[in-house]
């Protein structure tokens, strides 16, 4: 009797084992209730190796998203998933690709050690407040190297570039050249550090801050004498050059 109650036993966490292996991600997914302003479209797959022909964060697609998640991490307490995402060598498409971990009992905190993202300057501006209007093209490039987040910015160790930068002009795009930062974590929020040289002579220092509730900037800049008379003219909005030549401002 024991005996067949055992071999009951294993019959069922068998089945419950392969029934949450093989589980359809899109029954999982339509299941749940997503964040706002997050939907997911054409879902394959299981939970642990699935795809998402598409998936949208306020307006904006990102295409082709693949997960793979470690069984293993799941006895620990903790989700570990190599996701990717559209087309690296598109400068149209947000892409990314990395590895992200988070806690089961603890969702809201997210740690990476590796992790790479593209995103389209225009659809990046679009999202944005400016004081000037700018219609500007090109590429952000971010490269995490740590990162622990949640619900605030605890370690940040990365790396930012904007990549073939231009400005519309009224002769047409103006080449501003590529623009390296660093970020870091700040007061809760996240630092962004920009140095020179580049073609603006511009250095600044801004802050998102925690809960991405506003953002302070402050720097300087003194436009390449290459640049177009136009830019020079523009840099008048912000005030006048110092002894030194530069333009201090902030936003």
């Amino acid at each position: 009797m024991k005996s067949k109650f055992l071999w009951t036993l294993l019959a069922i966490f068998a089945f419950l084992f392969f029934l949450v292996l093989y589980m359809p991600a899109k029954h999982l997914l339509q299941s749940q209730s997503l964040p706002k302003g997050v939907n997911l479209y054409g879902i394959s797959g299981t939970v642990w190796e699935g795809k998402a022909q598409a998936v949208v964060v306020n307006g904006i697609p990102v295409t082709n998203v693949e997960w793979e998640i470690s069984g293993l991490s799941l006895l620990i307490g903790r989700i570990h998933a190599d996701v990717h995402g559209g087309n690296l060598r598109d400068a149209n498409e947000v892409s990314f690709k990395g590895e992200i971990t988070t806690s089961l009992f603890s969702p809201q905190q997210v740690n990476s050690d590796e992790f790479l993202l593209f995103l389209p300057v225009d659809r990046v501006l679009a999202e944005v407040q400016l004081p000037v209007p700018v219609n500007a093209g090109g590429r952000f490039r971010v490269r995490i190297e740590q990162l622990s987040f949640g619900p605030n910015c605890n370690e940040l160790i990365g790396f930012g570039d904007w990549l073939n930068a231009t400005v519309a002009g009224t002769q047409g795009p103006i080449d501003f050249g590529n623009y390296s930062a660093t970020l870091r974590c700040e007061n809760r929020g996240i630092g962004i550090t920009v140095k020179e040289p580049n073609k603006l002579g511009l250095s600044l220092d801004a802050v998102l801050e925690a809960g991405f509730n506003g953002f302070s900037i402050s720097g300087k800049f003194k436009p390449d004498p290459s640049l177009p008379e136009e830019v020079h003219q523009a840099g008048a909005i912000f005030g006048r050059p110092g002894p030194d030549g530069y333009i201090e401002f902030s936003l």
